[in-house]
């Protein structure tokens, strides 16, 4: 679709490092909490909401309703603990999955859980940038009898994060299809303006500063103008290959040896002053189209498109 630049799974990661590198701290921290979500979908897509009875909970459209909780809480146990440990030496990881699960809903949603006067609960989140000194102490989690204190470095735990999820994506994107999972994001400006083709269109002019303003204009319409002088420069670029569409002025036309009228099948643009002499040359009816000079450019690029599509 044109204009379409929808965020993909790895967008999003990259934004998380982007934002570290900003220095926004909140974007991060925000969008790093959201990737055990969509890795979490993918990976346990048979845990699902049930009722007490064992019945699967259907949603609207009569599908299994997600687990979200229990898909974000067992991918994060089972894919990203492993980042999450202070030391390679270490038993376990200083934050578990059921526990960024307290965090990114307490942080997305509500915003409590950190350390404030009107806090009750019993595990609180200890968030800091620019740690690794005495006031974060790093990453670490300390249980008190009154609850539990989790110290998070946000840039670490961001990073931590994406290297999880790079790293699960780099192991199963192959089997596993991520593009159920991107932003659809539509560029309204790019799909308004008319696709650009990759097909090889050849430009025949002598006049090398009208064939240069010509070939400005086409590459509205095309990535691939090439520009020739004589017919000699036009058989060293193509040898044996053909472009998909000639496009020759008539200074070019009287020139002996002319590649394009050797060639039968590809179609041809002429740009004539004598329309009289250009109705005259006769090349597979219906694959010969002739414009006058002076030449409007938006029906020269209707002309070429029309070839083009």
């Amino acid at each position: 679709m044109r204009g379409d630049v929808s965020f993909t799974f790895l967008h999003r990661v990259e934004e998380v490092e982007l934002n570290i590198a900003d220095g926004r701290w909140q974007s991060a921290l925000a969008l790093a909490l959201t990737l055990p979500d969509i890795c979490g979908g993918i990976a346990f897509p048979e845990i699902v909401k049930r009722y007490r009875d064992g019945r699967v909970m259907l949603d609207r459209q009569k599908n299994p309703t997600r687990d979200v909780g229990g898909q974000y809480v067992h991918w994060f146990d089972e894919y990203a603990g492993e980042y999450f440990k202070i030391s390679s030496s270490d038993e376990a990881p200083y934050i578990c999955g059921e526990r960024c699960w307290q965090l990114r809903c307490e942080y997305l949603h509500q915003n409590k859980g950190f350390l404030n006067n009107e806090n009750e609960s019993k595990v609180r989140f200890h968030l800091g940038v620019n740690c690794g000194t005495s006031v974060c102490q790093l990453d670490q989690a300390t249980t008190h009898a009154d609850g539990m204190d989790i110290r998070i470095d946000i840039e670490q735990f961001c990073l931590r994060m994406c290297q999880a999820a790079r790293s699960y994506y780099d192991d199963v994107h192959k089997e596993k299809d991520f593009s159920l999972y991107n932003t659809p994001v539509l560029d309204f400006i790019q799909a308004t303006r008319e696709p650009v083709s990759e097909s090889v269109v050849a430009l025949l002019c002598k006049n090398e500063v009208y064939a240069k303003g010509l070939q400005q204009a086409l590459s509205l319409v095309s990535k691939s103008v090439f520009l020739f002088h004589t017919p000699e420069d036009v058989r060293k670029c193509f040898v044996k290959r053909k472009p998909a569409l000639w496009i020759v002025t008539e200074d070019m036309t009287r020139q002996p040896d002319q590649p394009w009228r050797a060639d039968r099948t590809t179609p041809v643009i002429l740009i004539s002053r004598d329309m009289t002499y250009a109705n005259g040359i006769v090349k597979n009816p219906g694959k010969l189209t002739v414009l006058a000079m002076p030449i409007s450019l938006s029906i020269l690029r209707d002309s070429v498109r029309n070839y083009l599509q």
